[in-house]
């Protein structure tokens, strides 16, 4: 009988296995499926919804022209562009344009339209969240100028502009905001950054390579408060100032004044770590925010001597000062806009959430104006290179 039970137990699991493997997950084939890649959203000049969205297209994706298709050497990419008094009208329009199921399942980046953040996005999540198959993983941006103008971009590099989006973030040259963090501070009534793309003239060079001479790259950030973009934006520097704050960089170049000679000197800050630590002090909460790495002299004009203790120690506080100093500017801007956008409330409801009640109704003020935040900076000299001074000295 033992045995009966065991064989009918392996029957059954054998049957679940291959019903998993069989690959029959939905009505619709594969090949009758249009995946968007990317979604652009913006307004045009009407007020009206301006929804684009970016497909690979496979048949062009083959190197050479292998089977006599004649797809090959072509764009490997399609975008289709309608707009409508809302996104759902804008996207029936599109879908009613093609021969295949359009789906978002592989949809990873989302880019929308400065004039759209800034009057509001609520009409992007609402819409977005009613399609359980889009990923809140997504990475969002926003584009400073018509959304449109990023399919001239050249894929210079890669094939598909959205491969080139996701590539900044997995580099750490911009701040990491997916789908997951705007809705949860939207549904908070909190806030959060968001990168900002640039778009102009590309080098000269590569301007002889292309057919168009725009260029795509990263700039600043910019602040979603309550589902609106608000001012101000945060610029290049600014926004590297934030990668630091909430330890998602891997590497930076940060230059200096010497503090012997007031020459530049140039390091590479690499494994940085910023730590929230809060504290209640006569019944009022304070922050720290602890942040240590490693850097590396780059390049040096001073006649510095890097042989020296006393002079590397000085060195070494020259550049915490300088990353302290960026930090706490960056800092002090959020508080000018009333926008805790490092979530410090998170840490406070966790560690005292009796305290946090009593503030909770007014925390932006109390953010803006009383919150006393500290900065202490930790950073150690790993390598200063083999020229131990200028070699205008040695």
């Amino acid at each position: 009988m033992k045995t009966l039970k065991n064989r009918s137990f392996l029957l059954i699991l054998s049957a679940i296995v291959f019903l998993n493997i069989s690959g029959c997950w939905s009505p619709v084939e594969l090949n009758e499926r249009a995946f968007a890649n990317l979604m652009m959203i913006d307004l045009n000049d009407n007020g009206q919804f301006e929804l684009t969205l970016g497909f690979p297209l496979p048949n062009r994706m083959i190197p050479g022209d292998v089977g006599g298709s004649g797809q090959a050497g072509k764009n490997p990419f399609a975008y289709v562009t309608k707009t409508g008094k809302n996104l759902a009208l804008a996207l029936q329009d599109i879908q009613s344009d093609l021969s295949r199921d359009i789906t978002f399942g592989q949809t990873r980046i989302l880019v929308l339209g400065q004039k759209l953040a800034q009057q509001g996005t609520d009409p992007v999540l609402d819409f977005i969240s009613r399609h359980i198959a889009f990923h809140i993983s997504a990475n969002v941006f926003i584009f400073p100028g018509r959304v449109l103008e990023l399919v001239e971009t050249p894929t210079t590099f890669e094939r598909f502009i959205s491969v080139i989006l996701r590539a900044y973030v997995d580099q750490k040259q911009t701040i990491d905001t997916t789908l997951r963090d705007v809705l949860r501070a939207r549904y908070e009534s909190g806030d959060v950054l968001i990168p900002m793309l640039t778009y102009g003239k590309q080098p000269a060079i590569l301007a002889k390579m292309e057919s168009t001479d725009k260029w795509l790259g990263v700039d600043g950030a910019a602040i979603l408060k309550r589902g609106r973009v608000i001012s101000p934006l945060l610029n290049k520097q600014e926004m590297g100032s934030a990668l630091l704050v909430s330890s998602n960089i891997k590497d930076m170049t940060i230059g200096i004044k010497s503090p012997t000679d007031g020459k530049d000197i140039t390091f590479n800050v690499q494994h940085v770590n910023t730590k929230f630590k809060t504290r209640i002090k006569n019944d009022v909460p304070y922050f720290r925010l602890h942040t240590k790495g490693t850097a590396i002299v780059l390049t040096s004009d001073s006649n510095l001597n890097l042989r020296n203790e006393e002079h590397l120690i000085l060195l070494q506080k020259a550049l915490d000062r300088e990353i302290q100093s960026r930090i706490m500017q960056l800092i002090n801007l959020t508080r000018k806009a009333r926008s805790d956008v490092f979530h410090l409330k998170d840490y406070l409801s966790w560690k005292y959430p009796a305290v946090w009640r009593g503030m909770k109704s007014d925390w932006n003020e109390f953010y803006a104006k009383d919150l006393d935040i500290e900065s202490v900076v930790n950073m150690k000299l790993l390598r200063t290179g083999e020229a131990y001074q200028t070699i205008k000295i040695e």
